[in-house]
């Protein structure tokens, strides 16, 4: 290509460029979800190699406008949110299924938005009459996304026909004029009639940063959801967590907050642990909670760039910070007074010239995006607030007395991790420890360390 073309019409060549990267830019062939019948642990990975499925670092959802339920017959807008760090474009397939007959029962009927086309068994676009056969429908795209979120059309079978399992599939595509390297990945749904009673459905109470109790957080930081209603019994997600992928459904539970399903890792009749999303929104935003009895009215949190809190021991009140202390490169110990925290955990206060590494969540961004959906151990330090890139990125005193900062960032989705030296000639006992971050923010809290 010559020169002269790249200045005339540079906007060109980028969306021809883009639109040559796909195998199938003008939508898939039919049966690539993950539904029995389908191409289960397959999806698109079948033309674009390079990347297992879900293996990109990213994700896909789906987010449904009253939870994972729907009332027959009525006809919902369903948003595809595609997240992964260097995708250019983006496409889906989905299909509804009964769950009595997951590989031959259509459930409902999609109906086909801008650039979209709903495809049946014969690959051919549905025809007014519908399909034939089996009746199954697949809604993809016609054309490659600029955005990652795509909203999609459903209309729920009229009759009482029990549980719909959805299958989706979308590929992050990376632009760089083949199939390969795209990301793909898949999800799968399961949404239940929605009851007429209002008796179980949940309630929000409360919302609130995981580790202070402050009513502020702060995108992709820990939150605490207080209420009524949400799950039948006390569910984690230790055994949800697929290819590194954290669940946005526990116990039937679902949380969208400002609009985006979050990760959950917790949930009870009257509590949900739940990671924040990853959104630019400040202030206001909105909180649901749905279950297989309806969807919570939906409640306010406020989110700001920086939300800063510390976790605590349970034991004591919470009076003690959440944190390791240092005997060695290799080893360490919890920081809590000898014996607080039972037999099975080894437990000793600081000493001067210790290294504590403290825990938090809230800090701020941080010198690389972690993506709060995906499990990962990382050590992004916070992102410089002005312009003297040698500043410390906290100030942290320990009774009353500066601390030196070794490292303050993110380590996990959600959990921040502060390095410190206990300064000398600190007094023995329970110390304050204040924290301050170089944006601005302080930890509000009034917490402390055992120091010998």
């Amino acid at each position: 290509m010559n020169s002269t073309v790249k200045t005339i019409a540079p906007v060109l060549i980028a969306t021809l460029s883009s639109v040559a990267a796909w195998a199938f830019p003008f939508g898939p062939p039919n049966g690539y979800t993950v539904a029995p019948g389908d191409k289960p642990g397959v999806a698109c990975t079948q033309c674009h190699a390079g990347t297992p499925l879900n293996g990109g670092g990213g994700s896909v959802r789906l987010l449904f406008p009253a939870g994972l339920t729907y009332t027959p017959g009525q006809a919902q807008t369903i948003n595809v949110v595609i997240n992964d760090a260097v995708a250019a474009i983006y496409g889906f397939e989905m299909s509804a299924r009964l769950e009595t007959g997951p590989s031959t029962q259509q459930a409902g009927s999609f109906t086909a938005g801008p650039n979209q086309k709903v495809v049946c068994s014969n690959n051919a676009v549905q025809p007014p009459e519908g399909c034939g056969g089996t009746g199954i429908q697949w809604l993809e795209h016609t054309q490659p996304s600029l955005s990652n979120t795509i909203a999609v059309q459903w209309t729920p079978p009229t009759g009482s026909s029990g549980n719909v399992h959805f299958y989706v599939s979308a590929n992050a595509a990376n632009g760089d004029n083949s199939p390969r390297n795209d990301h793909i990945y898949a999800a799968d749904y399961v949404l239940t009639p929605a009851s007429a009673s209002t008796a179980n459905v949940p309630v929000v109470t409360g919302i609130a940063n995981a580790a202070s109790g402050a009513a502020t957080a702060e995108a992709g930081s820990w939150i605490a959801i207080s209420g009524t209603n949400f799950a039948p019994a006390a569910t984690t997600w230790d055994n949800f967590i697929v290819n590194n992928v954290f669940p946005t459904t526990l116990a039937g539970v679902t949380v969208a907050i400002d609009g985006r399903p979050a990760p959950l890792s917790f949930v009870n009749p009257t509590q949900i642990n739940a990671l924040v999303p990853a959104t630019n929104t400040l202030g206001n935003v909105t909180v649901v909670v749905s279950n297989s009895a309806g969807s919570s009215a939906p409640a306010s949190a406020v989110l700001a760039a920086a939300s800063p809190g510390v976790f605590t021991f349970s034991q004591n009140q919470g009076r003690y910070l959440a944190g390791v202390v240092l005997d060695s490169s290799t080893s360490f110990e919890y920081l809590a007074p000898a014996g607080m925290l039972g037999g099975s955990a080894q437990s000793r206060p600081a000493r001067a010239g210790d290294t504590i590494l403290l825990y938090a969540t809230g800090f701020g961004p941080t010198t690389t995006f972690l993506n709060p959906e995906i499990a990962a151990s990382v050590a992004y330090p916070l992102a410089h607030t002005g312009p003297d890139i040698t500043a410390p990125l906290a100030q942290v005193t320990i009774g009353g007395q500066a601390a030196q900062v070794l490292f303050c960032g993110i380590v996990s989705p959600g959990v921040y991790q502060l390095n410190a030296v206990v300064p000398q000639g600190v007094t023995a006992g329970d110390q304050p420890v204040k924290v301050t971050l170089l944006s601005g923010p302080s930890v509000t809290q009034t917490v402390f360390i055992p120091v010998q």
